[in-house]
């Protein structure tokens, strides 16, 4: 009866967008190209090789070995970032230590960076030519498989975990826990049976969201992950080695689904499952009190991570000015110089990421829009439509736009466009979580005023909710933009010679063992994100906003 009920209500509500046609036209076009240029990627994906194609997946030892490894290593690496990325926000939130500052700045450094910048430093650090290896202790380790890639995966990757869980942490007040402590209860009481349930949501959340990173990383396996076998990387040698798209697409959708499982328990289990408390007015108490030696062996560790993360950063910066590592040491600018002639690539990952994180934040400023404050009948279809590339892999979109606009009315291939729209769809969901928070600020009244005054829903929406969203369309431009400029998978597949940025380039000397000039290129992509972040801050700042990643 409810169900009924409520589809009556939805076609009521669809009927009533005859009054409003440019609404119309707007929800048309989004599902349309919502609809070209995600889930038809997709099914394409899907639908590409044959049934028994799909049952090579299990026969082939390879292939099943690399399902078991992509899964082990995003379960150690998801354990690893969660448990480092509690004990950062547990210590900056809650700890009265130093250089809080310092380990804010170190959750900071790997978002701004390409996800493969730690393996690179890695590989400068430990490889074969490594400074501490060969340069100090004279020793030849093999630094690649399962170890190296779950200590590089952990240091990428606990910062997404942290996002969360310092937000959660943060919002906790003190009261329960001074209030159990006068009651009776040991400090470790309130920690486990009063903080602990708080905190709990948030720890889930932001292990999922490492997860979903970890198990759908493409560079660092690349880069230092040797012949382990994984999803990712089988999938990228079975079209660069040897042209077989079949395959490669059976490799993408076993990726897909546990991709997509870990992105729905995010959304619709751990996303509804919250603790707060209600209180009346909140009394300011200080963070409640823990051993001053629990206290510093939390600062202690907090700072060894610091250390080994400022190391990395560090290698890589004096790589980019070492003539020849691992041989000659000296200073040179050659690197860079190389980096410049090679400006064109450096141009094409501005300007690719530009374009399309204004596309994603405007499309999705408008998608929120209708989903936050238009009773149109189809709000939770859209709102599904605009969270769907979320669930998508990089690399399995960029196979998915290989496989749709490779020919036929809509070529694609090797131009920017495919470039562009790529990044755009990609980055929806991240522009359409910053405008969705920025609209749940504006109350109902401010929009109802300008149509009581006889506005339609395109001026109300150009005159009264554009101008109060520069914050959030700004903070999901900037989130794109890094995202956009050190992005790698979904990329790997799509470029041409006349399109190659600059993660592609960094890959390419990786692996004909040009450190130098790799880790150049990396130095000038980390300037260019950590620049557009300061200027962004720097705008919002004026506006008394507070743009925090």
């Amino acid at each position: 009866m409810a169900v009924g009920t409520s589809a009556r209500e939805s076609f009521k509500e669809m009927k009533r967008l005859k009054n409003e046609p440019l609404l119309l036209v707007a929800i048309i076009a989004i599902i349309l190209f919502v609809g070209l240029f995600v889930v038809y990627p997709v099914i394409r994906v899907i639908l590409f090789p044959d049934a028994e194609t799909y049952m090579e997946l299990f026969k082939r030892p390879r292939w099943f070995t690399a399902i078991k490894n992509s899964l082990f290593m995003t379960l150690i690496s998801t354990l690893s970032c969660t448990a480092v990325a509690f004990l950062f926000a547990y210590v900056i939130a809650r700890l009265d230590v130093p250089c809080k500052k310092l380990f804010r700045f170190i959750t900071l450094l790997p978002i701004v960076s390409p996800p493969f910048i730690v393996a690179l430093s890695y590989i400068l650090l430990f490889g074969v030519q490594g400074i501490i290896t060969k340069g100090l202790l004279g020793l030849h380790v093999d630094i690649y498989g399962r170890l190296g890639l779950w200590i590089v995966q952990t240091v990428t990757f606990f910062p997404y975990a942290y996002s969360v869980i310092y937000g959660v942490i943060r919002g906790i007040s003190t009261n329960l826990e001074y209030a159990a402590y006068n009651m009776g209860a040991s400090r470790w009481q309130v920690f486990r049976d009063v903080f602990w349930p708080l905190c709990r949501p948030g720890v889930a959340g932001g292990a999922l969201i490492a997860a979903i990173n970890v198990l759908t990383d493409f560079g660092n396996p690349i880069m230092i992950g040797g012949d382990l076998a994984l999803l990712p990387t089988e999938a990228y040698m079975q079209i660069n080695g040897w042209y077989d798209m079949s395959t490669a697409s059976v490799l993408a959708v076993a990726l897909l689904i546990p991709a997509v499982t870990l992105f729905l328990v995010n959304r619709f289990w751990v996303g509804r499952r919250s603790y707060v408390t209600i209180t009346g007015k909140e009394i300011s108490l200080n963070p409640f009190p823990v051993p001053k030696w629990v206290k510093w062996t939390l600062f202690s560790l907090t700072m060894l991570v610091s250390l080994f993360v400022l190391l990395v950063y560090g290698t890589l910066f004096y790589g980019a000015f070492t003539k020849t590592w691992g041989y000659d040491w000296s200073f040179t600018w050659e690197n860079l110089q190389y980096v410049f002639l090679k400006g064109k690539q450096i141009w094409n990952s501005i300007r690719y990421a530009f374009l399309s994180s204004v596309g994603a934040a405007f499309l999705a400023m408008v998608l929120a829009y209708i989903v936050q404050k238009k009773q149109v009948g189809l709000n939770r279809f859209l709102d599904f439509l605009a969270i769907l590339p979320g669930a998508i892999p990089g690399m399995f979109l960029g196979i998915g736009f290989v496989m749709a606009f490779n020919g036929g009315w809509l070529s694609l291939t090797g131009t920017s466009a495919i470039m562009v729209l790529a990044l755009l769809f990609w980055n929806l969901p991240t522009c359409y979580s910053a405008a969705t928070a920025g609209l749940q600020q504006i109350g109902a009244s401010v929009e109802d005023a300008a149509l009581n005054l006889g506005a339609n829903s395109f001026r109300s929406f150009k005159d009264v909710i554009i101008p109060l969203l520069k914050a959030p369309f700004l903070s999901g431009f900037v989130l794109s933009f890094l995202r956009s400029v050190t992005c790698l998978s979904v990329v790997i597949f799509l470029y041409a010679p006349s399109t190659t940025v600059g993660t592609i380039s960094v890959m390419v000397l990786v692996q004909s063992g040009q450190w130098g000039e790799a880790a150049a290129f990396t130095v000038v992509l980390i300037t260019i994100a950590f620049t557009v972040l300061r200027l962004a801050q720097w705008i919002l700042g004026r506006q008394g906003i507070k743009l925090e990643l």
